[in-house]
């Protein structure tokens, strides 16, 4: 053990690092590491090039000098910390039919409310053992990149997936931050540089459905899957054979990982199933807005709502081609109250019909 000497407005405290250590542990964090908070300026030409090459996405924040400066997101902060916690708990098996496959990433409960919580107890340490005043803790929903944060900080390695990796838990990981007005010890040694050592290999581009993923550790995400499954509109038509039997997420470029393949489960029961990872469509497309809420409401999907959810279901349903759907379908495109539902029952029913036609 050796002596972390924090220096805060309210003075010097003295902690073993090892208490720091077995409070984030302690708190449901499976790695870490701390940097200082400085701005992130080897990520900056990576946002630029995304930009340049048109694959930035629309959604993200689109100010890019304030996405790679951590005091842009809390003026005071001084340190960050940098966590993830593994989300693979075992693999899903083969799909029955009439079922869709969700994501491993949303099996269990909404992540953003796991990791806020379990943050909430470190920054408690922080308060009460570090002389920390102000904390703020993000998981993927600030304007800051989580994934940059975690190779700058050493917690991990860029991938050719576009994923960090955290040995040993390869990129099946969820990131976050808590940034804090306290000096606390870098842990990353400094010369050591894990922009200049990617996990390179292009196992996970050759995997891709669409070739979103066309190079290592490029991506146009206009094309990715898990994207497309979580869009609001319509799925373009182009898209919607090669999304098969996904209801929610795409796992194809990080289970064809051979990193990933090594990887053995974690027992965390946050992320033990609620619902999945097969869901039963036929239900799906009956649920009413409050049955929504009760079947997937703890749930990362819940956050689009039900009917994104409801049209990923009517294509999953016209790829398996199984007739038993289509009283369900026939009903949903007649009368659901979504021109993008109706539109996407419609093509399942269409599908459908013309297989069973020249069966």
């Amino acid at each position: 053990m050796f002596l972390l000497f924090v220096r805060s407005e309210r003075g010097e405290s003295v902690i073993f690092f090892d208490q720091l250590s077995d409070a984030i542990h302690a708190a449901g964090f499976d790695a870490f590491a701390i940097m200082p908070a400085t701005p992130l300026e080897k990520f900056l030409s990576v946002l630029k090039e995304a930009r340049a090459e048109k694959r930035y996405p629309a959604f993200a924040h689109q100010d890019l000098e304030k996405r790679i400066n951590p005091q842009a997101f809390q003026p005071s902060a001084r340190s960050i910390i940098s966590l993830a916690v593994s989300y693979y708990t075992g693999d899903p098996g083969p799909t029955p039919t009439l079922h869709g496959t969700v994501s491993r990433s949303a099996w269990g409960r909404d992540y953003h409310k796991v990791l806020g919580e379990r943050m909430d107890r470190v920054i408690h340490f922080l308060r009460e053992h570090c002389g920390a005043q102000k904390c703020t803790k993000a998981v993927d929903t600030s304007f800051l990149v989580d994934r940059a944060i975690a190779v700058e900080s050493g917690l991990g390695y860029p991938g050719s997936n576009c994923a960090v990796y955290v040995p040993p838990f390869g990129s099946w990981v969820f990131l976050g931050e808590i940034l804090v007005d306290v000096e606390l010890p870098i842990t990353k040694s400094p010369w050591d540089d894990h922009w200049s050592h990617p996990i390179n290999c292009d196992a996970c581009v050759r995997a891709c459905p669409t070739q979103a993923l066309f190079a290592p550790g490029k991506i146009k995400p206009q094309r990715c899957l898990s994207y497309l499954t979580q869009m609001t509109g319509p799925i373009p038509e182009e898209f919607r054979e090669k999304l098969g039997t996904r209801l929610w997420g795409c796992d194809t470029c990080q289970q064809a990982c051979p990193i990933n393949r090594k990887i053995g489960p974690v027992s965390d029961q946050d992320f033990d199933p609620l619902v999945g990872p097969h869901v039963p469509l036929l239900p799906l497309l009956a649920m009413d807005k409050k049955e929504f809420e009760e079947t997937y409401g703890q749930t990362s999907m819940a956050w689009r709502g039900k009917n994104v959810l409801q049209r990923n279901a009517c294509v999953v349903l016209g790829n398996q081609g199984d007739p038993r759907a289509l009283d369900s379908l026939e009903g949903t495109a007649r009368n659901h109250p979504s021109p993008t539902v109706r539109e996407a029952a419609q093509w399942a029913t269409d599908k459908i019909q013309r297989r069973t036609n020249q069966g």
